[in-house]
């Protein structure tokens, strides 16, 4: 039970029984005038140094009296087996302490500390076990437990010895500061920190000094009509509005804490709206909206880190919008205060959430910068009003509702204190809950107002979701800080600026830039910027009107207290509502608050005289007849004082001593006057600036006027101020005038010109006018200003300054001196030239002031970069011109690069998700911005990620041109436990010569946990993949190696890890193939590998199961992993990469069947659409034209087999009265780059009322349909905000006439514009068919993302058939094959968030029933794109993925004739782009982004030589190589066999010059060719040789005689006489007879020709002449008998 008794509280802790701080909030509760002398008096006798504090001795008490009677609810506080008890007595405060911030004994009543131990009941539950741990930094702590994020109370402002002592209290639990939270608040009696172990907290609420230990709470973030409708700008409903009364909030600063803001948007980056460049910093622009902010969520931090952050989440760039958006140069989505300053602070992580740390130390840093000089300009200084559109997430521990005693409700207060105006969003659950910020005492919280999407107001009604009050009793005797809402305001269906998001997890990207974008949001959050706008206008208000609340020195409370009364006045309170309570007279209720917002009300209570303070400017009549006396003095200005053209004053006075002595004085009357000439030849004219009104009070009185800006030309100006009185009895005193010169303060500057770099001394020069003496003060960027030159009129004294009178002739009228004759006239006190006429002093005609002035800059002072030189005249009178700015180059040294990181902080992230923490051996993302700021770009930038020390990733970015902004990601896997010290390094080998290199490193720690003990095998999602020698796609009849990639989750090594492959089969599972892995290391992963060789193509379905052989495993359900596979005949070639120009992104491949072999790759760089021809080799050439110079970002695009593709893209133009208007085009192209007329196929709307986005295309022979999202803001006039579906139609168009166009196929859908993904559009056989998207919430009641299907006739209007198909679902992709007579629907989209997205396939009939059950769904996290092609075999599918490894992209295919789905294989590491298909190469291209850039990867199918291509190409398909690396290999075979036959002929040559030699040496006589020598002629005369001559031998008897070789001999003889038989004989020369005998036939004669014959002995032919008998063999050298 808590205890309300103050004295209670005292004597619970024995402090300051005596004394109480002298603190603010402490005086303000001391009773009598004699206190602070009694506190004095305490302080000199008791001898209490400075900064500590007398601490009497209390005695102990019970505990059970301390903290009263447990709730049932809340257990106990126990330490060991008893109670826990702390000693509350002290024996002194810490020396180095100092005086509390806060009042003495908040702590007593906080909200969740419901036992008042001083202990949050929250934090005792998770003492107790019921409850863990919600911190979104929490980290497993030396207890194994989540650790938790506190906030430690102090009785007094905690010192050195406090801060030690705590530090040394946590770190003996094993808390470590590297990577955690630790920051002592200046505004509170806190520290702050994070990553503490449960074990730890008793320890620290022992500490001596600690009253109260607080969990910290997660915090969550809960246009045009409503300004108009909030009667904040004007409109055709209401006149009467602030914004009317020519207030826009200018000059305020309103401080937006939220997810950060993209203040490059287009309505938040300047006031003109004349930037049009969403790559300029604040310093680059000439009138920047944002002046400062800072970043309390970096990663490793305490504090709040200057700087301007990003958003991610998208939150906070659409509550600035609403706040202070100028509405871009449409100025239609206008914010409430479009003139104020915006300062930026972070407090929330790019996923919408947080700790409380965050919000405590980005209030702190507010509350410290409340007069920071921003160096912007003497108007934006300080803050004035903070914006908080979120609160603490719902509490699982007793109700929800707090009393405003949590620290971030106490620094609320604070700010308050401190002058600021504190507005909060009251939250969303439609719930009594009050939480967070929202409840602070000083906080102005806003509820939710439904207007109904119009401007007028009485449809308006409070939202059921909007929280409401009151606010839980904090005891404190007053009810208004309880009443919560203050006031409600619009917050439904708010269209505001939308911020630029992620993109993604492309390595070398470049950073997205937010535009002219707007987007939809709804709730409180919306509501709460609302107010804060018009709380700003009322500032400004209050500040012209020199208003008491804001004429301070030192601005306190009284600000917050003035707006909430003005805000309670003036909010429309309607009689039907329940009145719950009230304030000054004003009624509130519990859900409306004080009523709704209303500018006209809240104008006319700050106008009305005498109410809150301030008021005056009503009308009178003037003074009445019959005026005596002087009962009037003006003080200010001082008579004859000069006053500057443009510049607000406040005449002032008083009732002098003759007005008191008259009576009472019931009225002050002032009039203000202005005389001028129009020329030096005109007369004088007068003009009343303020007619006779009463000013602000009586007594002393004050009337504030402005001086009118005049044209050039008129001169002579001057002002007369009047004043009078009246007293009780109606007699008026006489009118008392001042007469006061008016000047001008103005400057040019007309150089430098800002179009050439600047080197040296540069002269700065230009003109200015001024008043008496001119200082030209110039700066560069925020820094301080300097004195550039002086410059005096020659006349101007002190008297001047303080008022003195110019006459223009040296004596009066009578003849008498004047004494106001100065010798010059007021008029050359503005630098212009006097002169003496006949009509006295005056200055030369034409003359109007302005002077020359100029000073040198040396820029060689000054690093090389751009900056933006500001100028300025400060006159002798104290009125500053207004800055001219320029932007200028200083180039002194030789162009080079300048890498520098914009980031502050390393960011970690899992797929996208910001992490604390990690644990061993998971795949993170590294994260940091860079930017180019030297005057050249940066080729082959490497970048590299260390790990203390150790490198980890690199990769290349090719190239960064100058003012680029690059989002760099690395990737990491860490290895080890502990904190992590990461470093980001731009060219850490110092290649690239740079400007300065000293700002290459980006460090940071990060804390990495070790994985649980044990061993815990796992095959992950994405893990399993099939390869071969030459493809990473399974072909058949081919050996191929399965693989896994087994990641051991635990902390203990694997050993002997075997692993099974199965197949499904038609009997079910069968194991093939088994493996092993000797070991995988804790918190490692290894690979397992299983041989098959598939014998068919189509899917094949795996499962990978493995164990360990000895020893358990923690989780046995991630061991086992299933996968289908595809087995196809195609290859996939080599990487071609993308040799685009710097800066430039692919969009599109296109395959146009050209006979050249030519494609098209289309790209874009800052919204042009650029074209390079793609050629068979895959080379890039660049066209000389482009498809489109303002993109704005849809495109589709459909190849023919006609050799040229149609394109539909949207576009932006100027249109009537500079609206940027946004229109659909359509064109062909073909593969010379010829593109046709573009034909503009929808009517232009300006991008204020709507848009056309997510547009497709399809083509089937010469007819077309596109269809594409449309949203119109005004739907017609109707100011209903409404999206439909457009379809058009036509055949062979020649023109924008040939189009059929069905505006709202689907009509009134809930599409959301931020989410880019195209709907997907189909021909089929008698209708179209579409996949779109469209807002859900069925079956849960939670709205998400859904796509649904319809289809209709071409010619219908309105498409009745829906049907919801996917949840949560994106990038939907819809193919239609006509089959069978009927339509059969493949559609492909993401389902989930992409961290845990499937992907998800169907094949349907028309009616979307499943054909054949054919359906899928595989994991696929991080799916970011799908692409899908037809060909003969069947549908490719293309799809990314985030593996085990990183991003990976897939491939698979649907085969509807065989009924079947395979996905998917492996196929490389990177993220998808786009695919196109050629059926007559039988090759599909993909574009894919990888570490290493942009590539082109090619599938080509083994049927290509069946299409009838060459040889060549059938050789190419088979090898699997593209076009280009083909005709290398070619060439070097070529020259390998060239090199190879010439090496041939050398050697034949050698042997036939050999040959040659020999035959030469042959003697030329002889009877015998090829006879090296003749011997034993025989001529005709010789003896004949007779049959009967010849003897028979016997083979014995030969064989004992001559032995095996004569034989031999003799059967060679036979074989050559057989073989040399003549052609003409059919008889052989020798054949045997039956008896064996040989017969021996006549020799033949022997023709002139010579006779061939072949040696018996070797067998060698030769030829011999006529009559030649015997001659010897020229190889063997035996003799031949013929």
């Amino acid at each position: 039970m808590a205890i309300s008794d103050n004295s209670a509280n005292t004597d619970r802790l024995g402090l300051y029984r005596s004394l109480v701080w002298l603190s603010t909030r402490a005086m303000t509760t001391s009773k009598g005038k004699l206190y602070p002398l009694l506190v004095a008096l305490l302080v000199f006798l008791l001898d209490v140094p400075i900064g500590s504090a007398y601490i009497s001795d209390a005695q102990d008490a019970p505990l059970e009296e301390v903290i009263g009677e447990n709730p049932p609810s809340i257990p106990p506080l126990v330490c060991g087996e008893h109670a826990c008890n702390k000693d509350w007595s002290l024996e002194h405060t810490p020396v180095d302490s100092t005086p509390p911030a806060m009042e003495f004994g908040w702590w007593e009543d906080f909200w969740s500390d419901s036992d008042s131990n001083g202990f949050d009941d929250r934090l005792q539950m998770i003492l107790a076990g019921e409850r863990e741990s919600v911190s979104l930094t929490s980290i497993i702590g030396s207890d194994g437990r989540p650790t938790v994020a506190i906030i430690v109370h102090y009785a007094w402002h905690p010192g050195p010895t406090d801060i030690e002592s705590l530090k040394s209290t946590i770190e003996t639990h094993g808390w470590k500061s590297d990577g955690s939270w630790f920051m002592v608040m200046d505004h509170l009696d806190a520290i702050v920190l994070d990553h503490v172990p449960v074990i730890s907290l008793i320890d620290i609420w022992k500490l001596e000094g600690v009253v109260l230990v607080e969990e910290q709470s997660v915090i969550v973030p809960y246009l045009d009509k409503a300004t108009k409708g909030s009667k904040v700008r004007t409109s055709g409903v209401y006149d009467e509005t602030l914004r009317g009364l020519g207030y826009h909030g200018s000059g305020k600063v309103i401080a937006i804490l939220d997810t950060g803001v993209d203040n490059e948007h287009f309505s938040l980056d300047d006031f003109s709206d004349n930037n049009r460049d969403n790559t300029n910093d604040p310093d680059d622009i000439e009138d920047p909206k944002w002046v400062g902010g800072c970043d309390s969520t970096g990663v490793g931090q305490s504090g709040c880190n200057d700087e301007d952050p990003d958003d991610g989440d998208g939150h906070g760039t659409h509550v600035a919008g609403i706040a202070l958006g100028t509405g871009d140069s449409s100025r239609v989505n206008q914010g409430y205060s479009p003139g104020s300053y915006l300062v930026d602070v972070k407090v929330m992580e790019d996923y919408g959430g947080g700790n409380s740390q965050s919000i405590l130390a980005g209030l702190q840093w507010v509350i410290n910068n409340r007069d920071t000089d921003w160096g912007n300009n003497a108007s934006s200084r300080g803050i004035q009003v903070v914006s908080m559109s979120f609160g603490r997430a719902s509490s699982a521990v007793g109700d929800s509702n707090e009393d405003g005693t949590s620290a971030e409700a106490n620094l609320v207060n604070q700010a308050s204190e401190n002058g600021l105006v504190c507005v909060a969003a009251i939250g969303n659950d439609g719930a009594n809950n009050v939480n967070s910020v929202g409840a602070a005492d000083t906080s102005i919280t806003v509820g939710w107002l439904d207007d109904k999407n119009t401007i007028d107001r009485n449809d308006d009604s409070i939202s059921s979701n909007s929280n409401y009050g009151p606010r839980a009793d904090d005891g404190d005797g007053d009810s208004w800080d309880e009443m919560k809402p203050w006031v409600v305001a619009p917050g439904s269906n708010i269209n505001s600026a939308q911020h630029a998001e992620s993109s993604g997890i492309i390595p070398g990207s470049e950073v997205n830039r937010a535009s002219d974008d707007y987007t939809q949001a709804s709730g409180s959050s919306m509501s709460t910027p609302a107010v804060a706008g018009m709380v700003a206008i009322m500032l400004e208000i209050g500040e012209m009107r020199k208003m008491p609340f804001m004429d301070e020195d030192e601005p306190g409370i009284e600000r917050y207290e003035a707006i909430r009364s003005f805000l309670a006045s003036g909010s429309e309170f309607r009689s039907e509502w329940s009145t719950d309570g009230t304030f000054q007279e004003n009624s509130w209720n519990t859900r409306y608050g004080f009523g709704i917002i209303d500018g006209g009300k809240v104008a006319g209570e700050m106008f009305d005289t005498g109410t809150g303070g301030g008021g005056g400017g009503n009308e009178t009549s003037g003074p009445g007849p019959n005026q005596e006396g002087k009962w009037v003095e003006i003080e200010s200005p001082a008579e004859f004082s000069w006053l500057v053209e443009g510049q607000e004053y406040n005449l002032r006075g008083h009732i002098n001593e003759h007005g008191e002595d008259n009576g009472t004085i019931e009225e002050v009357v002032v009039k203000v006057e202005m005389e001028f000439r129009e020329s030096s030849d005109t007369p004088k004219q007068r003009v009343t600036i303020t007619d006779w009104s009463n000013p602000i009070g009586i007594v002393n009185w004050t009337s504030p006027f402005q001086v009118p800006d005049l044209p050039e030309d008129y001169t002579d100006v001057s002002i007369t101020g009047m004043a009078a009185a009246r007293n009780d009895i109606g007699r008026w005193s006489n009118t008392t005038e001042f007469f006061f010169p008016v000047g001008r303060v103005n400057i040019t500057m007309e150089g430098p010109s800002g179009q050439d770099g600047l080197e040296g001394s540069v002269e700065v020069h230009g003109e200015f006018q001024s008043i008496g003496n001119a200082t030209i003060q110039w700066r560069l960027d925020n820094e301080d200003w300097q004195d550039g030159a002086d410059y005096h009129d020659g006349e101007w004294t002190e008297e001047d300054l303080n008022g003195l009178c110019h006459s223009t002739s040296q004596f009066k009228g009578d003849g008498s001196s004047d004494p106001c004759y100065q010798g010059h006239a007021f008029c050359v006190h503005m630098f212009r030239k006097g002169e003496n006429s006949n009509s006295g002093l005056r200055c030369e005609d034409g003359d109007d002031g302005w002077t020359r002035w100029s000073f040198n800059w040396d820029t060689t002072q000054f690093k090389d970069d751009e900056y933006r030189i500001s100028v300025r005249v400060v006159s002798a009178v104290g009125v500053v011109s207004d800055e001219i700015r320029r932007v200028v180059t200083v180039d002194n040294i030789d162009p080079m690069p300048d890498l520098l990181f914009v980031s502050k902080s390393i960011s970690v992230q899992e797929f996208g998700i910001p992490m604390q923490e990690s644990y061993v051996n998971t795949f993170l993302e590294v994260r940091a911005t860079i930017r180019n700021t030297g005057d050249q770009a940066a080729t082959d930038v490497g970048i590299i990620l260390e790990e203390w020390g150790e490198r980890r990733d690199e990769y290349i970015i090719p190239n960064i041109d100058s003012g680029q902004f690059v989002e760099v990601v690395l990737y990491w896997n860490p290895t080890e436990s502990g904190d992590a010290l990461l470093t980001i390094s731009i060219d850490p080998l110092n290649a690239i010569q740079e400007l300065d290199n000293g700002n290459n490193d980006l460090s940071g720690t990060f804390s990495v946990t070790p994985r649980p003990p044990g061993v815990d095998l796992a095959i992950r999602a994405g893990a399993i993949s099939a390869v071969t020698v030459s493809s990473p796609i399974p072909r058949p009849d081919e050996s191929v190696v399965v693989q896994a990639r087994v990641d051991n989750l635990g902390s203990q090594d694997a050993v002997e890890v075997s692993g099974t492959l199965e197949m499904m089969t038609a009997r079910g599972w069968e194991m093939v193939a088994t493996s092993t892995v000797p070991l995988v290391l804790g918190g490692s992963h290894s690979t397992i590998s299983f041989p098959i060789v598939p014998n068919s193509t189509g899917p094949l379905e795996v499962r990978i199961s493995v164990l360990m052989e000895s020893g358990s495993d923690n989780d046995w359900s991630d061991n086992v992993r299933e996968k289908t596979l595809l087995v196809d005949s195609t290859t996939l070639t080599g990487p071609r990469d993308v040799g685009m120009n710097p800066g430039e992104t692919p969009v599109a491949v296109v395959s146009l069947n050209s006979e050249e072999g030519e494609d098209l790759l289309i790209g874009e760089k800052d919204g042009t659409l650029i074209m390079y021809k793609l050629t068979q080799s895959k080379s890039l050439i660049e066209c000389n034209n482009v498809i489109e110079e303002r993109w704005s970002g849809d495109i589709s695009i459909v190849s023919t087999e006609d050799e040229y593709a149609h394109i539909v893209w949207t576009r932006r133009y100027m249109g009537p009265n500079s609206f940027l208007m946004q229109t659909l085009s359509y064109s062909t192209v073909d593969s010379s780059c010829r593109i046709s007329p573009a034909q503009d196929l929808l009517p232009g709307i300006p991008l204020s009322d709507g848009k056309y986005w997510g547009v497709d295309m399809d083509v089937k022979d010469s007819e077309i349909l596109v269809s594409g999202y449309h949203r119109d803001v005004f739907s017609g006039g109707t100011l209903e905000d409404v999206t439909d579906i457009f379809l058009l139609y036509a055949e062979s168009p020649l023109s924008s006439d040939d189009w059929t166009l069905m505006p709202g196929i689907i009509h009134d859908i809930d599409a959301d514009p931020a989410q880019r993904d195209s709907l997907s559009v189909e021909f089929g056989e008698e209708q179209a068919h579409l996949l779109y998207q469209t807002i859900r919430n069925d079956s849960t009641g939670k709205d998400r993302l859904g796509v649904w299907y319809s289809h209709g006739g071409i010619d219908q209007e309105t498409w009745t058939y829906r049907r919801a198909v996917g949840d949560e679902a994106a990038l939907p992709e819809l193919t239609v094959i006509e089959h069978e007579d009927m339509d059969v629907l493949v559609s492909i989209w993401r389902e989930g968030t992409p961290q845990d997205s499937e992907l998800v396939t169907y094949v349907t009939d028309s009616n979307f029933k499943t054909i054949d059950d054919l359906e899928t769904r595989i994991s696929a996290r991080g799916l970011a794109g799908i692409g899908t092609v037809e060909s003969e075999r069947g549908i490719q599918v293309i799809f990314d993925r985030v593996g085990p490894n990183g991003p990976q992209v897939e491939y698979g295919l649907i085969d509807i004739e065989q009924g079947w789905i395979g996905l998917s294989d492996s196929l490389v590491r990177g993220q998808f782009n786009s695919m196109d298909r050629s059926e007559d190469s039988l090759e599909t291209m993909i574009v894919v982004t990888t570490s290493n850039g942009w590539q082109i990867r090619t599938l080509i199918d083994d049927g290509a030589s069946e299409r009838g291509g060459s040889i060549a190409d059938q050789l190419r398909s088979s090898l699997g190589l593209d076009q280009e690396s083909f005709e290398i290999l070619l060439i070097g075979v070529a020259l390998a066999v060239l090199i190879l036959g010439m090496v041939t002929l050398v050697g034949l040559s050698a042997q036939g010059f050999r040959w040659i030699g020999r035959k030469r040496s042959i003697d030329t006589g002889s009877n015998v060719i090829m006879e090296d020598d003749v011997v034993d002629l025989v001529e005709e005369s010789d003896l004949a040789v007779g049959v009967d001559l010849v003897e028979i031998v016997d083979t014995d008897e030969a064989e004992s005689k001559e032995g095996g070789r004569s034989d031999r001999m003799a059967r060679r003889a036979r074989r050559n006489a057989e073989d040399s038989h003549d052609e003409n004989t059919e008889e052989s020369l020798m054949e045997p007879s039956e008896a064996g005998e040989v017969t021996v036939m006549p020799v033949p004669e022997m023709t002139q020709s010579g006779f061939q014959i072949s040696c018996p002995n070797c067998r060698s032919r030769v030829i011999t002449e006529p009559g030649v008998s015997t001659a010897k063999c020229p190889i063997c050298d035996k003799k031949i008998d013929f």
